[in-house]
This record gives structure tokens, sequence and C-alpha cells, in this order.
């Protein structure tokens, strides 16, 4: 088990820069509840048991995106929309590899 920080972002140009075109790092359309960037450490594909306390627990999401190098230390969640992505905030939670 990995504690991290969880934040959370959706596919809009605020989130994803000026060059956002709807699509994940792996090519795949990102889908809120499955989705979630993560560390270039961890291969895309990769499915992980996460853990947010009053969020969640043991929930499995797939690492399809990929977050800049400073935040190594988070998985980013994909929500469908900017507001619910902005309320989301910084949760403390862990998280644990399942499948490569």
């Amino acid at each position: 088990m990995t504690n991290i920080i969880t934040s959370s972002y959706c596919a809009c140009v605020l989130c994803c820069g000026p060059d956002a075109i709807g699509l994940t790092a792996s090519g795949r359309k990102p889908v809120e509840g499955i989705t979630v960037a993560a560390s270039r450490k961890i291969p895309l594909g990769t499915k992980i048991k996460l853990t947010v306390p009053g969020s969640f627990t043991n929930r499995i999401f797939r690492v399809d995106d990929r977050l800049a190098k400073r935040y190594d230390d988070r998985v980013d969640i994909y929500m469908n929309d900017h507001k619910k992505a902005l309320q989301w905030g910084l949760k403390k939670g862990s998280f644990t590899i399942i499948k490569k």
C-alpha cells in the first residue's frame, strides 16, 4: 500500500491545458469512476485499488493518464465536470497495484 494525495480533474482546457483533445495518455476516452492519472512509474493500463477515507474504500481504477512529474506523489481521479473536480480538492488516500 502506498500513501498518496488524491486530486481530481476533468477533460477541460483548465485542467488539461490548451491542447486538450478529450483523450487520455493511453488514447482512451476518460470515464468517471474508472480513469485515473498517475506517476509515469506506473504503466498505463495498470489497475489500482484506491482508498480515500470518507469517500470510498478499495475502489478499482485504471491508470489511463499521466500527471506532471512534480505530482508523482498523487493520483488524479477523473470527473465528468469541472465543478465536481474542483469540489473534490485534495484528500489523503492510499493505493495498491492489483494488476499490471
